[in-house]
């Protein structure tokens, strides 16, 4: 029997005795990459470890980074603790699992909360080795009020138009856009065209977002443009949109009237001779 014989039996062997061959892996953090404010009455982030055969196992999610310790467990006690700035939204005795070296490795949140958007981190730590794996989560809420509108000029606004285009109360900060469409397919906002976009935020972080569109209708083509307003919330799978359409003339009928009034003139000067 050569040495390499009796190295690879000593291995095999030497894997049987417990802990022997210990092994941790984080395999998955389970939950939703976003989730909309009101949908649900709870939330739950559960990190799916398997540290078989390991021992001194401790349990650790962090919020935003290693700073914010939230959450920990050592399995297979029967209890858990929450700490640092979530300490007040998570359940510690919510459990997933019958098996004691699994049952409060999820984070169960009381109640969906702006607060809660955020980078969780799952880390397990044991006598040899840690792992961690992080997760990106978004709490998001739709505006309440969503809308866009034309309106004549004024003292503040020069131009014969406006469009207003307004969203209120929307969590997080949202993609907002104002675009234009003719008959013929999408317009590109002429350089003279200055839309201003205002936006603010109250305490609790919800935002506020107007685009304000001041023109002159004899800068557009002739016919039917179509304001549109798209509103996105980056990290979900919300989009909304609203248009609104305004009819340009640019003197065609004015025109093709007055071509018209003169034939019948014309005509009824030779009837009469």
């Amino acid at each position: 029997m050569t040495r390499v014989d009796e190295f690879l039996i000593f291995s095999c062997v030497f894997c049987v005795v417990p802990y022997a061959c210990a092994t941790l892996t984080i395999k998955q953090i389970i939950g939703p990459d976003s989730i909309e404010i009101g949908s649900k009455s709870d939330l739950i982030l559960d990190c799916d470890f398997d540290a078989q055969g390991e021992e001194d196992v401790v349990l650790k999610w962090f919020f935003n980074g290693l700073e914010d310790h939230i959450y920990q467990w050592i399995p297979p006690r029967e209890h858990a603790y929450t700490l640092g700035s979530l300490k007040n939204f998570i359940d510690p005795t919510y459990r997933t699992s019958s098996d004691p070296n699994q049952m409060f490795r999820a984070l169960k949140f009381k109640e969906i909360n702006p607060a809660l958007s955020g980078n969780y981190s799952c880390k397990v730590d044991t006598n040899d080795e840690d792992e961690w794996l992080t997760k990106q989560l978004i709490v998001y809420s739709p505006p309440t009020s969503f809308e866009i509108y034309l309106t004549s000029g004024n003292d503040e606004y020069p131009g014969d138009e406006i469009v207003f285009c307004e969203a209120f109360n929307v969590f997080p900060k949202p993609d907002f856009n104002l675009s234009l469409a003719g008959e013929n397919g999408t317009i590109e906002l002429p350089e003279y065209f200055k839309p201003k976009r205002t936006e603010f935020s109250d305490q609790e972080g919800f935002y506020n977002v107007t685009i304000t569109l001041p023109f002159n209708s004899s800068y557009l083509d002739s016919g039917t443009t179509k304001f549109i307003c798209m509103l996105s919330i980056d990290g979900t799978n919300y989009t909304d949109m609203k248009s609104v359409e305004h009819f340009v003339d640019n003197g065609g009928s004015y025109r093709g009237a007055s071509i018209l009034l003169s034939l019948l003139l014309i005509l009824s000067l030779v009837l009469a001779t």
